[in-house]
């Protein structure tokens, strides 16, 4: 998923206030990850799929 769908995406559940991860907190995960090595994510609950969706280059 390219990062214009993200951002839509991102900016369609602020408008009807769904929560989402906040930057700051993928970023950190971003780096965890790679700093880990993880190479499996269980995501639970998520109505937007936005932390799937940035994260899923690190599977890739």
């Amino acid at each position: 998923m390219d990062i214009m769908k993200l951002e839509q995406i991102k900016q369609e559940a602020l408008e009807k206030k769904i929560p989402i991860i906040l930057d700051d907190t993928l970023e950190y995960m971003d780096s965890l990850f790679l700093e880990k090595s993880i190479n499996k994510i269980l995501e639970i609950g998520t109505a937007t799929r936005i932390f799937f969706n940035m994260f899923f280059k690190v599977f890739i």
